[in-house]
């Protein structure tokens, strides 16, 4: 298990520039001859895009990709990223950093070259957030102002290519490969509605992130890596679809992971939304691509050219995970009651203040009606009531903390209330029943809180708050990769 000093430490690194020079690295394996990618600024070999799936049909599980192992492919820069719907696809748009379409499912691969590393290596498999509706493994983030890389292209920089933190443990002298995985979003990895439910194809971004896991159970050792070694980790919705492989299938891993960190998410919410909420949802994809009037809606759906519904994947709501009966057998925290998850070993936490505060809300009223109709948790009005009684207005006590009767009135009156409120619902409060559940079974769990501000805070940001702990730079590749 990494330490958690060592692991957090990670994300205060400074960026640096990666060169890349020969010998690059070749793996033979039965997936396929894999020309990657040697790094010798952190001496690593990188392999990019490998494709654990083929193109997938759309709304509809993938399939693992087929041995190959006399194909050659060319593993040195990303493939296509999972359509997604948000700033972070913006900006891989707005700059041409990558290609985006359905042929998107991908892992990366990042190996220490040391002595004694050939084998048998832990393996640390990262899961990206933005709320199942935007991110890829390839998001970039950039020293440079935009302006500038205009017109100079020759470095761009990717956050989640783990190559700091395998540095790292290099450095800490018990060295890991690093992973990270694609994974469908928004509509195209969680559409939901009677038609899905119907056909059994839900929860389709998180069957994605299971499917990259068999393929590195069955791969990884030809890297170095050791299948029975493997640590997911994943930060927002990526630790909230930790906490979903930790309750999938009753608790069953089929060896696919032996621990997990998760980084302010956990194995509670967001909300398993039925067809009350989706039903409409899918309803208004299918009038806006002319799908409503056929016999077979889903299938019509799948018919469309991408370039005609790609701009109707997010309708202005979430498309959330749903119970389906396997993967997601039941609420979370009914798996964590009655003890039907994985017990492994677990590193957990938030930041100090989350920041899930939901503007305008001035009065008791408002913030009842608030809690009542929100999507991002189940309450009724007597419990609404009750938490306003366990929650005073009173802004010396809420969120963000330590900043005494400090207000923000533009934000609504009852701003830090509120927020107090949000921020144990979604995050403090889930976090706690995991650790308390999973420390019934395992003896190494630690929690963590995050009270470091942004790495790039600004006078407008307001506490320590969701993504503070991840480092803009966490990691980066020359742009020439592409």
């Amino acid at each position: 298990m990494i330490i958690l000093a060592s692991l957090l430490a990670i994300f205060l690194l400074p960026c640096g520039i990666v060169s890349s020079a020969l010998p690059n690295p070749v793996v033979r394996s039965r997936a396929g001859i894999f020309q990657g990618r040697y790094l010798s600024t952190f001496n690593q070999d990188v392999f990019l895009g490998i494709k654990y799936a083929p193109k997938p049909v759309r709304f509809a599980p993938a399939t693992l990709m087929e041995d190959a192992p006399a194909t050659r492919f060319d593993a040195t820069q990303y493939g296509v990223d999972c359509l997604g719907y948000g700033s972070d696809t913006n900006t891989l748009v707005r700059t041409n950093w990558t290609r985006l379409g359905e042929d998107c499912l991908h892992l990366n691969i990042v190996k220490p070259r040391i002595a004694g590393s050939e084998k048998g290596l832990p393996v640390l498999l990262w899961i990206y957030g933005g709320g199942w509706q935007q991110g890829s493994t390839s998001d970039p983030r950039y020293v440079l102002p935009i302006e500038l890389l205009k017109n100079d292209s020759r470095l761009i920089f990717v956050r989640y290519n783990m190559s700091y933190i395998v540095q790292q443990s290099v450095l800490n002298k018990k060295p890991v490969i690093g992973i990270s995985i694609n994974y469908r979003l928004a509509a195209f990895g969680f559409l939901y509605s009677k038609e899905i439910e119907k056909s059994g194809t839900q929860n389709l971004g998180l069957r994605d992130q299971r499917l990259a896991l068999n393929w590195v159970n069955k791969h990884i050792s030809a890297f170095g890596g050791d299948p029975h070694k493997v640590t997911i980790w994943g930060e927002s919705a990526g630790a909230y679809s930790v906490g979903d492989h930790i309750n999938a299938y009753n608790g069953k891993t089929d060896g696919l992971f032996r621990a997990a960190i998760l980084e302010s998410g956990g194995a509670v919410g967001p909300p398993l939304n039925g067809t009350d909420w989706y039903q409409h949802m899918y309803d208004n994809l299918t009038a806006s691509v002319g799908c409503s009037s056929a016999s077979d809606t889903l299938q019509c759906l799948r018919n469309v050219p991408y370039e005609k519904i790609a701009p109707y994947g997010y309708v202005g709501l979430e498309w959330f995970h749903v119970i389906d009966g396997s993967f997601i057998p039941r609420y979370g925290q009914q798996s964590l009651l009655q003890g039907k998850f994985a017990r492994i070993p677990l590193i957990l936490g938030t930041n100090t203040d989350e920041g899930f505060g939901v503007n305008d809300v001035n009065t008791d009223a408002q913030a009842i009606e608030q809690l009542v109709t929100s999507k991002r948790w189940n309450l009724n009005r007597e419990e609404a009531v009750r938490l306003l009684e366990l929650y005073p207005n009173d802004p010396a006590l809420g969120a963000p903390y330590g900043w005494g009767n400090k207000t923000w009135p533009q934000y609504g009156l009852q701003y830090k209330r509120y927020t107090s409120i949000a921020t144990d619902l979604t995050m403090f409060a889930p976090r706690r029943l995991l650790a308390q559940k999973m420390s019934q079974y395992v003896e190494n769990v630690y929690s963590y809180r995050w009270d470091a501000p942004k790495f790039n805070n600004t006078p407008n940001s307001i506490g320590v708050n969701h993504f503070s702990e991840v480092n803009p730079c966490r990691c980066l590749f020359p742009i020439s990769f592409q």
